[in-house]
């Protein structure tokens, strides 16, 4: 019987080979859409596994929130460097606590005559004992166990030594530390936080021991006393190793952290801010970093669910499609299928040989789409830093995911036509070649569905979009002269002073200031308040220490007042350094804030601002600030978790990036003057500097992946649904032959039924708009909440999406509603 099946499923798709093909290409977009999604997920979620003790391990995470929710972050997985050694007495029942903290994504480690710079972490000697690391060289559980001990990676020990062997080199890091090689590495197995991926959180080209990290740090004068414990910082990700017998286990542990939280953070931290400590399974950590780049959890759903999410809208569209088409189809075949029934075939049998169509259909779809997949491998590879494909068709969870697949996607599209067929009624279909199938509210509903969920995806795209194309607008400065970043920090031993005043004789270059941090890959904050009592309501203050001349080289314009100047006797105070920093002064320190900062204390105009006093909450009189200049916000930051506008400029000396704006008409010549001004200065330092745009590039990227993708799935929505509307068309326009015959024996003009046959199509479209656009409405607000400065919802993508909604179906429609305006009465009406 199946091979009957099978036979008559063949010789009905050789006999309408475009409709076979339109229904194989929709379905197999849509399953590889979603077997995409998939593998995202499986990677994600198979994180870590490559290492034995994976089921074991723990990672402490941190969540703080001040006060007021002006600035809040969950589950961060790391805490600060101290609790470590608390956690080891808290909890003895763990086996082993290591820490692992970045040292920073371009540290530079320098081997005799050659420099290179290079992603860097620090680790505990217990971290080896932990993450059975590839080594090819040194011993792997106590490569660093030693002081000073460095591990490196294979493919860069070549670029360090070339051809010689790396272990037992000496090497000096960040031109401060002395150091030796103890190991060397392969890649590590993907997918891990540890690997190369772009979501990985404590990525390294070399691993040191944990003193390098701490004596990188220690910048304090000799007679400074040590700094106090810092419970606010997040520093390193710390790694718990729980009991193989399951004497202590992961919940137990969790169920603990508000005790240990309790008794070891300073009373007066809670005055400001509330600190949780949590603890997850170290395969969370990788997953959990796919929603923290894109900011997506501060919208709070997960990248993991979006993109399944999203995968089974468009495979779903693609399944309502089919339904259409196959619809439209069987309205050619109710002789035959009435004949049949005359003939003795049961109902059962005549929806089980068009649900044996549909799975045809459905693995040759199966087919195309694992190509599709294979062939966009490679530029996801380079999209995400890491290969999809090993995980994807390794073992067999795919193939009995792919098999559900098949199974579910048979179901979904072909359900509704064979419904239709096997209640076809063998009088009404032999009487002739067309019976008017299914239900008429059900074809408008799968219409609908499909245009809901291409209108849905085409606001949000259109939302994102806007929103992407402000960050570009406010973020960077099209056509104005490139300002670079120059990495100094004090362990170059390069004189920040003597530096810019070599670069100002540059003759490309236009303005050199100074910077404490990297734009848009940083942030720094304070508390400010308006009256000097330490019960005074505080707001939350972005505060990026800058240089003299720093307003003018980012060309921000001054409002009211003035900026820094050293003919009004601006003095930059030292940049603090753990806890050492200048003395206190007797009189107010001069600050520059912005518009936002204006309007958030309410000093009701940049003029009237001038001059008014601000304070550090519960410090002394000495910390007094006083306004000298009100100037244009700027952003430096996407991130939305500061729930702030204003910002306030401190000037700083001794600051870690040189900022020179060079000229746009020579700028290769002006980076080539660049990097000779400091292999003077420092011969034998690798020179780092980066464009500022580049920063900037480094967090948009991501926010422009995640637009392309939902214009990708719009798309290949509004694709899918215009094939299922066309078919949809054929089928409902047959249904209305007689009433167009009817109408136009009474007087009706073709114009007139063009005009009623458009209504009847544009309905389903217009309540699909109507309908989504509230859910629409709140997807489009969770992303823009992840956003510092959101641009304003308007009705223009709701009314766009209902304009192209509108006019794609008109235009999908438009032949089969020509045609059947067209039809002469006589012919339509010659059987009634």
């Amino acid at each position: 019987m199946l091979t009957h099946y099978l036979s008559v499923a063949l010789r009905n798709l050789r006999a309408s080979p475009l409709a076979s093909a339109m229904n194989v290409v929709t379905l197999a977009l849509g399953i590889a859409c979603f077997v995409i999604a998939y593998a995202f997920v499986l990677f994600w979620s198979t994180a870590e596994r490559q290492f034995k003790l994976s089921d074991r391990i723990a990672v402490f995470t941190m969540s703080l929130a001040l006060k007021g929710d002006q600035f809040s972050y969950e589950g961060d997985p790391r805490l600060p460097a101290v609790a470590a050694k608390y956690l080891k007495e808290d909890f003895p029942a763990i086996e082993k606590i290591a820490r692992a903290a970045g040292i920073g994504p371009n540290v530079m480690i320098t081997s005799g005559e050659r420099a290179l710079r290079a992603p860097a972490a620090a680790a505990d000697p217990e971290f080896l004992e932990l993450f059975e690391l590839p080594f090819v060289a040194g011993d792997a559980r106590n490569a660093l166990r030693s002081p000073r001990s460095v591990v490196l990676k294979k493919d860069f020990a070549a670029k360090l030594f070339g051809v010689a062997p790396a272990l037992g080199q000496s090497v000096r890091i960040g031109n401060v530390v002395d150091a030796t090689v103890t190991g060397v590495i392969d890649a590590i197995p993907e997918p891990s936080h540890l690997g190369r991926s772009k979501i990985a959180t404590l990525q390294f080209d070399f691993l040191t021991s944990y003193d390098v990290l701490e004596a990188l740090d220690d910048s304090r004068p000799a007679n400074a006393p040590p700094p106090g414990e810092n419970w606010m910082e997040s520093k390193a990700t710390t790694y718990a190793l729980l009991p193989a017998d399951g004497s202590f286990t992961l919940a137990e542990l969790k169920a603990q952290m508000p005790e240990f939280t309790r008794r070891h953070l300073p009373k007066d931290i809670g005055q400001f801010a509330q600190i949780k400590h949590d603890a997850i399974n170290v395969r969370e950590v990788f997953s959990n970093s796919a929603n923290d780049k894109t900011f997506i959890d501060a919208a709070g759903v997960t990248m993991s669910g979006i993109l399944l999410a999203l995968g089974a809208l468009v495979l779903g569209v693609a399944c309502v499609n089919y339904a259409n088409l196959a619809t439209a189809r069987a309205a050619r075949r109710t002789r035959e299928v009435g004949l049949r029934k005359a003939l003795g075939a049961q109902r059962a049998q005549v929806a089980i040989q068009s649900l044996v169509e549909a799975g045809l259909l459905t693995l040759i779809s199966v087919v195309v789409a694992l190509a599709m997949v294979e062939a966009l491998m490679p530029p996801l590879r380079t999209l995400i830093g890491a290969d999809l494909a090993p995980i994807l068709f390794a073992g067999a969870r795919f193939w009995l995911f792919l098999a559900a697949v098949i199974v579910v996607v048979t179901l979904a599209a072909g359900a509704y036509p064979a419904l239709v067929l096997s209640s076809v009624r063998p009088v009404s279909a032999l009487r002739a070649s067309r019976a008017q199938l299914g239900s008429k509210w059900l074809s408008t509903l799968m219409i609908g569905s499909q245009f809901a969920v291409a209108s849905f995806l085409l606001i949000v795209v259109t939302i994102a979009t806007l929103q992407n194309r402000h960050l570009l607008r406010t973020g960077l400065s099209p056509g104005s002269d490139p300002i670079v970043m120059i990495e100094n920090p004090p362990s170059t031993n390069v004189d920040s002073a003597t530096l810019r005043a070599e670069l100002a004789r540059l003759p490309q270059v236009k303005g050199v200031s100074d910077m404490g941090q990297a734009p848009w890959i940083s942030l720094s904050g304070t508390l400010m308040a308006a009256k000097p009592d330490k019960a005074a309501p505080t707001k939350l203050v972005m505060n990026p220490p800058v240089g003299f001349d720093f307003f003018s080289v980012f060309d921000i314009p001054l409002i009211a007042g003035r900026v820094y100047s050293r003919d009004h006797g601006d003095e930059p105070r030292g940049r603090p350094r753990n806890g050492a920093g200048e003395p206190p002064t007797t009189t107010p320190q001069p600050i520059v804030v912005d518009r936002g900062f204006v309007e958030e204390f309410g000093f009701g105009s940049p003029e009237a601002a001038v001059d008014k006093l601000v304070y550090s909450p519960g410090n002394d009189k000495s910390d007094t600030l006083q306004i000298i200049g009100v100037v244009e916000t700027h952003r430096f930051t996407f991130f939305g978790m500061m729930k702030t506008t204003a910002t306030m400029y401190p000037l700083r000396s001794k600051l870690d990036y040189q900022v020179v704006r060079v000229s746009r008409d020579d700028v290769a010549g002006g980076l080539a003057a660049i990097d000779r001004v400091w292999k003077q200065l420092a011969p034998s330092v690798a020179v780092s500097r980066r464009f500022v745009d580049d920063y900037f590039n480094d967090v948009y990227e991501f926010y422009l992946l995640l637009s392309r993708v939902l214009t990708g799935l719009a798309l290949l929505a509004f694709g899918i649904s215009l094939t299922g509307l066309f078919g949809m068309a054929t089928l409902i326009a047959g249904r209305r032959m007689r009433e167009v015959g009817v109408r136009k024996v009474h007087g009706a003009s073709g114009g007139a039924m063009v005009a009623m046959l458009l209504a009847s199509f544009s309905m389903p479209v217009l309540v699909a708009n109507v309908v989504v656009w509230p859910l629409a409405y709140i997807a489009a607000r969770k992303y823009l909440d992840a956003f510092q400065a959101p641009i304003a919802v308007t009705p223009l993508p709701f009314l766009l999406s209902l304009a192209i909604t509108l006019a794609i179906a008109w235009l999908a429609v438009g032949t089969q509603t020509l045609h059947a305006a067209r039809a002469r009465p006589a012919e339509v009406l010659r059987y009634e």
